[in-house]
Parts: structure tokens; sequence; C-alpha cells
């Protein structure tokens, strides 16, 4: 028996599938991790703590798949992107990994553009800055920890750390590359202008191979570890948005997957690196060749959410909130939420921009509370698609992936506030999916990802379908929803002076789950 393995490094777990490769999933198993916070817009993570419970869930999925000795094993890997793990000569991590939703770097963000128009940025490297991603966060290490800085042999995004784990080979793909702000997408290579202005050795990153490539085979030590066998064929796998996209077998124009993840993304094939001129979204490769992707992204999605349950309703069953939020009326009676807790990208990319409940009366609720977050997502995400399709990107067919997305009651309020058709993914797991499949194009058990793709991946035939009655409360919503972020703009970049004067100094640790 072939056993493929897919490994999703997400925010706050890991997940690891294994798939036989008619597509069938014999094992699940995940493992939960926090992110620290140290000072105010801070998020960190440990890089031992994703490594001590990839090998538990590659343990666990194995054990649940049945297999025996002879059987044959190759692993791909998915994970979350833009983050920076800092290696020493030894391959040791040198500090906290710095992730995604970090906001530390926005002195550098400025920096930058500073230097470089959005035209020059657009040229170079086909994105615009953004705190979180790598190269802003090596830039703020390289200013703001030069001890840490000047030990660095190699940095590495969060899913090669454990690929390096398991096979002690460096290395990353185009598609993680493609998000790190130093690579220039349209060439597929570092961009060493772009390094050189910033006085970063472009040696501190590491090659760039492509995502059905073989990395490396398993270690002896990481065999032990994980009770799989030694020499097992590793690939190099991809970003977590490409790996979702090839388990919902999205590679081609006019199909769209969105996500209602932690963050929320609009993903878009392309077949040419095409860029937004005012680069108010990202363009990144995809992991079928010949292809990149325009994403739309929201920082607060699912996060949102969490935060609403966790922090003020006080972890009610999510379940009940649904049924609760359902019986409340389409516009939740004039309140309106945004949805910006850590800024956000997709069109603003404002990380000054913060949440705000507005429009609160006596006659507000939880189920309001709810259902208005729920909308103000909502209402973020068509934020986004209204650039994309401005720009020219066809979409025919959206499918939704993404822990929100199994929220019946979101998914038709996403429906409804589109006006248009959505159709739930009819895939599990799809990054884990998509990681195990690239595992099996790397090992030669499909010809193709196009291949993969017509084998494991199923599609849903019934879309969720808008209500047109709800069109008329949404569109008034959506309009004020847009100038209320327009009206408070320079008060959330004033306010976030104030809130980094008095509180940027404490170091009262924060743990945030992040759990959709």
């Amino acid at each position: 028996m072939t056993i493929l393995l897919g490994i999703d490094l997400g925010t706050s777990s890991v997940k690891t599938a294994a798939m036989d490769p008619a597509g069938r999933m014999v094992g699940l198993s995940q493992q939960s991790y926090d992110i620290h916070s140290p000072l105010v817009g801070y998020a960190e993570q440990e890089p031992q703590h994703w490594w001590e419970a990839v090998r538990q869930t590659l343990s666990e999925s194995v054990r649940q798949a049945g297999a025996g000795s002879s059987d044959r094993y190759a692993i791909g890997l998915s994970g979350q992107m833009h983050g920076l793990v800092a290696i020493g000569m030894y391959g040791q991590v040198l500090r906290p990994a710095i992730i995604w939703c970090d906001q530390r770097t926005i002195e550098q963000k400025e920096q930058l553009e500073a230097m470089y128009s959005i035209e020059q940025l657009g040229k170079l490297v086909q994105n615009r800055a953004a705190t979180g991603f790598l190269l802003l966060s090596l830039l703020w290490l390289k200013q703001n920890e030069p001890d840490t800085y000047a030990k660095i042999w190699k940095v590495m995004l969060p899913k090669d750390y454990i690929r390096y784990r398991l096979t002690g080979e460096v290395g990353t793909e185009s598609t993680d590359a493609s998000g790190t702000l130093a690579y220039d997408v349209a060439n597929k290579c570092w961009s060493v202008e772009l390094l050189g202005q910033l006085g970063i050795d472009p040696e501190l990153l590491p090659t760039v191979r492509e995502p059905w490539d073989v990395a490396g085979k398993l270690t002896t030590e990481a065999a032990n570890d994980c009770a799989i066998p030694a020499g097992t064929v590793v690939v190099f796998g991809g970003a977590d948005q490409p790996m979702q996209a090839i388990g919902n077998g999205v590679l081609h124009q006019g199909q769209a997957s969105c996500t209602l993840g932690t963050g929320g993304q609009w993903f878009v094939p392309v077949d040419t690196p095409t860029y937004d001129s005012l680069l108010r979204t990202h363009t990144f490769t995809h992991a079928a060749p010949g292809k990149w992707y325009m994403m739309a992204a929201m920082l607060n999605a699912g996060l949102s959410h969490r935060w609403l349950t966790e922090n003020i309703l006080q972890n009610k069953d999510s379940r009940s909130l649904d049924e609760s939020a359902a019986k409340v009326p389409p516009g939740s009676e004039g309140l309106i939420f945004l949805p910006y807790l850590t800024g956000e990208r997709t069109p603003h990319m404002d990380p000054f921009a913060r949440g705000a409940m507005f429009g609160l009366t006596l006659k507000h609720n939880e189920a309001h509370l709810v259902r208005a977050v729920m909308e103000g997502v909502a209402f973020g995400l068509r934020d986004g698609l209204e650039v994309l399709v401005a720009l020219g990107v066809r979409v025919d067919r959206i499918v939704m992936a993404g822990g929100g997305a199994k929220s019946a009651v979101w998914l038709q309020i996403l429906a409804d506030v589109l006006s248009c058709e959505l159709y739930p993914s009819a895939m599990k797991e799809q990054a884990c999916v998509g990681a195990a499949m690239m595992a099996g194009v790397g090992a030669g058990v499909y010809a193709s990802i196009e291949e993969a793709c017509e084998i494991v991946v199923k599609q849903a035939e019934r879309p969720i379908t808008p209500i047109l009655k709800n069109r008329s409360v949404y569109e008034e919503q959506y309009a004020f929803f847009r100038e209320l972020y327009q009206c408070n703009k320079e008060l959330f970049k004033r306010m976030s002076g104030l809130t980094n004067t008095t509180l940027n100094g404490t170091k009262q640790p924060i743990q945030l789950s992040m759990e959709t």
C-alpha cells in the first residue's frame, strides 16, 4: 500500500492527513498551539512546538492508517505564509518565529515605501510591502536585534523549517518564496536589487525549487521520532493557499476559492504574473506549472469570530451562536462590524486599521454581535472580490474553504452579500490533501498535478444560492461599511500611536488561540 502524507502547518494547529492514491483519507491527526504576543502587535511562535506537534500527528495518522512495514510513504507539506524562522550555523533556532499576523514592522514598511514607489515595487516584486512578510521581519531583526541578525545562517518560512527537521536539507519553493516580498514573482528568482538596497545578503535566503520537486529523504533521527521509515521521500510542498487550491482542484482561470480561515483569502489562478498597479492585491506563484494567482487577503476573518466568542462571549458553543445569529434579521438591525482587529490588507493595505462595532443600541444582544461579525467579514471579503473583478479577473465558480465555511449561516450571509452562488468544498482538509497530492506527484504516484486532481478532487454540485430579498439590505449596509473605514482612517492611525505610547512598553504576554 502507498500512503501519501500531507502536513499542514497552520497558524493555530498542525494537521497531518494520511491518504491513499485514490484520495481516500485513512488517517487524520491534529495538535494545537498558541501565538505568543510579548508586546502589543507582536505575534510569535516557537518552531520547536511546531515540530513536536508534527511528530505526534505524523505518528498518529500513520497509526490510524493501519500501515505496515512493507508500505510505501511520501510526505508533502503545506504551511502558513510569510513568517520568518532564523537559523544559526549549527541548525539552531535563534529566536521565536515572527509569523504573518505580526505588526511590529510598520516602521520598516514605511522605510521601504520611502525608498520605492508603488510602481517600482510592482516591477521588482509585484507586491506591496505588508507587515508580517519575511523581508520586513528580517529588516526589523537587522535594525533591532543586531546580535541575533549577525548569527543568522539561513532564514526559513515556517513549513520549510519542518521540512528541514524531516530531511536535514535547506530550501524553499516558489509559492512560499513569492510571499516573502524578496522574490521577483514574474521572473521567479530572488530580487537581488531589492536585497542589495536593503543591505541584506542574498545568501541568507534558501535555494528556490518547485512544490513537486523532491527535497530529500527522511533522516534516521526524524524517522525514529515520527514512526515512519528512514529514506521516505519528502517533497517541497507549498504555501497553504496554493495547497488548498490544489486540494480543491482550483487550477485554471475562471475558477476561484474563497477561504474563511483565521484570515480570509480570495484565490484566483491566472496564466501570467498579472498584478494590480495599485498593489491592493497580491500576485504569487501557483503550485501548478506555468500558473500564478492573484489573491485578495483580509487579516481577520475567523479570527474576528474567535475574538468575539472567546474574549467577549466566554467560549459559548459555536453551534448555538450560529442558531441565534440565524434568527437575527439581515443587517443585524443596524449594527455594523469593522473586522480590522490586526489591521487590514486588501483593499486598504493599512496596518493601523482597527475593529469597531458601529450602531449599538439597547436592543442589540449577543446574537446581533455574532451576526454583525459574520456580516462584517462578508463585507470585507466583498471588498477584495470587487478589486479583483475590476482588474478583469474572471470568477465563474467560487469554491468555499476553511473552518468558517462549515457554518451554513455564514455561507448564506456571504452568498447574500456577494449576490452570487457559492459551492461548499466537497473535500475535507483541503490543504492537507493538496500537500499529499504534491507528495504523490513528486514520488511518481501521479503523472502530473492535473492527473492528481482528476483522481482525488470531488466537486460539490449544489451551490448556496443568494436570497434576493436580502440584497437591498446588504447593499445599503455595505455602503455604510465602506464609508465607516474612510471616515475613521486617520483616527485609527492616531489611536494606534496612543496605544503604542501607553502599552508598548508592557511585557505582559498574551496567548491567542486562532483556530477557526
